[in-house]
C-alpha cells in the first residue's frame, strides 16, 4: 500500500486500533508483534519482536507462541479493519480438545491465518513448517488437528483484509474514513 496499514484510518479510528478494540472486548490482554509503527492510542500495548531468522506472518505467530508457550493466541493482522468482537467470540467458541489451530475457511480453498486461533501445541508444527522453508500459512490447514470452519455469513466481513488501495476504497460506505 506504500504506507503502514496499521496507521490507515477507517470509521475515525486507525486499522490497528479497530482490531485492538475487537480483541479487547473478549481477551484479557493484547500484544503487538513486530516492529511496525503503531498509532499513539496503542502506545501502552506490549510489543513482541518477530522470531529471528523467520519472515512474514510466520515470524510473528512463532514469536507470540514462544513468548507465552502456556497459552493460546488469537492472532489478528492490522489489515482487517472490519474485525469485531463477534468474530473473536466465534473463533474462541471453535476451541476444542486436540485442536492445534482454528483457521477460518474463506471460500473453497483459502484459509485466513491472521484472524485465527493458535493453541500452544501448534508451535512445533509451525517451527517444522519454517524449517521446511514454508512461507505461506495456507499449508498449515492440511496439518492434522487444524480446524478450518467457515465463519457464519453475518460475521464473514471481519476476515476481509485490505492489501491494496482498491481494497481500501471498497470498504463499506457510510463509515467515516
Amino acid at each position: 500500500m506504500g504506507r503502514p496499514k496499521a496507521l490507515l484510518e477507517y470509521a475515525g479510528r486507525s486499522f490497528a486500533a479497530r482490531v485492538a478494540d475487537a480483541l479487547r472486548a473478549e481477551l484479557v490482554e493484547i500484544h503487538a508483534v513486530g516492529d511496525g509503527p503503531l498509532p499513539p492510542d496503542l502506545g501502552e500495548v506490549e510489543r513482541i519482536a518477530d522470531a529471528g531468522a523467520l519472515e512474514g506472518p510466520l515470524a510473528g505467530i512463532v514469536a507470540a507462541l514462544r513468548h507465552r508457550p502456556d497459552c493460546a493466541w488469537l492472532i489478528a493482522a492490522c489489515d482487517l479493519p472490519l474485525a469485531d468482537s463477534r468474530a473473536v467470540r466465534w473463533l474462541l467458541a471453535q476451541r476444542a480438545a486436540g485442536r492445534l489451530a482454528v483457521l477460518p475457511r474463506l471460500g473453497k480453498s483459502r484459509v485466513e491465518p491472521l484472524l485465527a486461533l493458535y493453541e500452544p501445541a501448534a508451535l512445533p508444527v509451525l517451527e517444522r513448517l519454517a524449517r521446511r522453508g514454508e512461507r505461506s500459512l495456507q499449508s498449515l490447514a492440511r496439518e492434522p488437528g487444524v480446524a478450518t470452519p467457515e465463519p457464519p455469513a453475518e460475521i464473514a466481513p471481519a476476515w476481509r483484509n485490505v492489501n491494496e488501495e482498491e481494497d481500501f476504497r471498497g470498504l463499506p460506505e457510510g463509515e467515516t474514513r
